[in-house]
């Protein structure tokens, strides 16, 4: 065994120690979270793996970086193929370098795949540093990895065509055998101490990059495949609920790392720092401090700071360990206003590549802020008592349901009627004036087609869907279990909701109470009775609509078409998307609670959004939920523009176009 081979088996298990023992230390911190159950349905997860890691599904929703990325990906997994041959000759020459056919098929793949590696190598250096891509942090971390993804490519290139230079006829090569033939004329010292000089600059930058990984943001190669298949099955509407029967418990939410789930901490090392998330993040985009992006890189840094001192017995730590363990998260680390401005839209959830879950984090940190620390918005605090004391966060009457019944003339189970479709009014609809005219319209329309529809009347309370999205859990249960109680002792064959809110929270979050129904959303309902044929648009009604989607209709429950095909079924409609529709949509900005806190930073959200609606030239803008209802004509009239643009729910535009209605 000659020095030369005995110190690239040296270099080689040094290097893969280290490796093994930094992906060890970051396990064990992982470990730190709290349990969770992600094994569950193994077929659907590897799927998503495909999908996102082989197919890059997410990651080519951008043009440009996705075809960045997917070059530069699937470039790695073809170049793979050559170092592990690199690397198997290295360690036992007597495995021979592939020569021959075998070797002119692997070395012009490689080539063909080192030019598109190095194309997007440049690619990613342009978006970063000369474009200056908004979203993207310019530091030495980015820049020394694409330096080392050039130098393995590169060095490569120089093994194979010094191997042809000193061999010409042991394979073939579209890069490798120009070069080589070029090289060949230097002679074979030359040639020789070039390719021993380009194995070892190979072999030390793919080792210094594989040890580089866990201290780089480019772990994420190799945490994001592990990341999409524990991603989560469950509904996107549902979130965890806390468990208050512990007496022993002293702290709800998450006020400290270790009162995260071992998934939200391999979040954090999945985490790409790409800034998608951000970039759609409507409280960023309208001037806030939020940043999905950076809370998840705090929550890291804060795992790495306090997470070794959490793996060591309590009896051997210093009083300044513990003050670093007893720093909240919520408040302190994150701060608040971060916390509040988010409107839960999920946008950030959506488009993360890698499948981080940023909304579940947010939502448990105000927890320990309302439930353990005290700490909530002036306003929350009066929205949490009117709920507590009347059932709704205006704090009126419980009798406005039953006046609403008796004026359309439905039954109403506080009386003893039981319907077969219940109508769940929602607050908005019986306590707003604008959204009334909405269940009206709806109402009416069931009727018109033969619906047994019918309201809770004095029983209704709300939901609890704003106060679980602003921390308090315990007031959220408390609603849901008595609007449990409530719904299963009138046991309607469909409730329908005409609040996306309502909708989510129904559908998705009361099985966890014992409630299990058949929940549609008004949109789903009338486009069925237009199916159907029990409700049929006549009347021409000549406008342009632009339709904005709710994030709790969309986003979390994928119903995107059902009002986009009851509007184009009306004659004389025309339909423009707005830039931002579907999946893509922008909040209100009333989501998470928001609709009841005052918007202090930046430009309103709601504003922004008007805009957006505005700039289609749509002289309509239709919406699908009382929230983005008040939201949107707040902004159009913010804009000076309520004269020239009206706003109305799908289900009026409907109402008007079925004769004899006429509004």
């Amino acid at each position: 065994m000659s020095l030369n081979h005995l110190a690239f088996i040296i270099v080689v298990l040094l290097a893969i120690l280290w490796f093994g023992l930094l992906v060890t230390e970051k396990w064990e911190l992982v470990q730190i979270g709290q349990p969770l159950n992600r094994f569950d349905q193994p077929g659907i997860r590897w799927q998503g793996v495909w999908k996102e890691v082989f197919g890059q599904h997410r990651v080519l929703q951008e043009r440009f970086s996705g075809m960045m990325h997917v070059m530069m990906f699937w470039g790695f997994f073809i170049v793979s193929i050559q170092t592990v041959i690199f690397f198997l000759n290295g360690l036992f020459p007597v495995i021979p370098i592939p020569t021959g056919l075998i070797g002119t098929i692997l070395d012009t793949a490689f080539d063909i795949t080192a030019l598109f590696v190095l194309i997007a190598v440049m690619m990613a250096a342009y978006k970063r540093y000369v474009a200056k891509t908004p979203r993207l942090v310019r530091n030495w971390d980015a820049g020394l990895v694409l330096g080392l993804i050039a130098l393995i490519i590169l060095a490569q290139l120089s093994i194979e065509s010094f191997q042809w230079a000193l061999n010409p006829h042991m394979f073939w090569a579209p890069l490798g055998s120009v070069i080589g033939s070029w090289l060949h004329h230097f002679g074979h010292g030359f040639d020789q101490r070039g390719l021993q000089m380009s194995i070892w600059v190979n072999a030390l930058g793919l080792l210094g990059f594989l040890v580089y990984l866990p201290y780089s943001k480019h772990f994420h190669l190799f945490v994001a495949p592990f990341n999409i298949y524990f991603r989560n099955l469950d509904n996107k509407g549902h979130l965890p609920a806390l468990n208050f029967d512990d007496d022993t418990v002293e702290s709800y939410g998450i006020g400290q790392v270790a009162d995260l789930t071992w998934k939200d901490l391999l979040d954090t090392y999945a985490c790409v720092q790409c800034g998608r998330c951000t970039a759609v993040c409507p409280a960023n985009q309208t001037g806030k401090t939020l940043s999905p992006k950076n809370i998840i890189v705090t929550l890291r840094k804060q795992l790495e700071l306090v997470g070794p001192i959490l793996n060591e017995a309590a009896a051997s730590r210093t009083p300044e360990q513990q003050a670093l363990l007893e720093v909240p998260l919520a408040g302190e680390v994150i701060p608040e206003q971060d916390l509040w401005a988010c409107t839960t839209c999920s946008a950030c959830v959506e488009v993360c590549p890698v499948y981080d879950e940023h909304v579940v984090k947010i939502v448990g940190m105000r927890r320990h802020l309302v439930l353990t620390q005290g700490e909530m918005p002036n306003e929350a605090q009066n929205v949490f008592r009117n709920m507590e004391n009347q059932g709704n966060p205006w704090g009126l009457g419980v009798d406005a349901r039953q006046q609403f019944a008796e004026a359309m003339g439905i039954k109403d189970v506080s009386r003893g009627d039981k319907p077969k479709v219940l109508y769940w009014m929602g607050c908005a609809a019986t306590y707003d004036d604008r959204a009334k005219k909405v269940a009206e319209a709806t109402v009416t329309l069931l009727k018109k087609a033969g619906v047994d529809v019918g309201v809770l009347g004095a029983l209704e309370k709300c939901t609890g869907d704003s106060a679980r999205r602003l921390g308090n859990e315990y007031l959220y249960q408390s609603l849901a279990t008595e609007n449990v109680e409530t719904l299963n002792a009138a046991d309607p064959e469909i409730i329908l909701t005409t609040c996306p809110h309502c909708y989510n929270t129904i559908k998705n979050e009361y099985p966890d109470f014992g409630g299990h129904y058949t929940v549609k959303h008004h949109a789903e309902y009338l486009a069925e009775l237009i199916a159907d044929g029990k409700l049929t648009p006549v009347k021409e009604l000549d406008e342009t609509l632009t339709y904005h989607d709710s994030c709790y209709l969309g986003r979390y429950n994928d119903i995107y078409d059902a009002p986009r095909d009851i509007l184009q079924s009306v004659p004389g409609v025309q339909l423009k998307e707005m830039e931002r529709s579907r999946d893509r949509s922008f909040c209100c900005g009333a989501g998470g609670g928001r609709m009841w806190l005052e918007e202090r930073e930046g430009q309103r959200i709601n504003q922004n959004r008007a805009q957006q609606a505005l700039n289609t030239g749509a002289t309509t803008i239709a919406t699908a939920c009382p929230f983005c209802l008040t939201m949107i004509r707040d902004g159009v009239q913010s804009l000076g523009q309520e004269q020239d643009v009206k706003v109305r729910d799908f289900s009026e535009i409907l109402a008007d176009a079925i004769l004899p209605i006429v509004k």
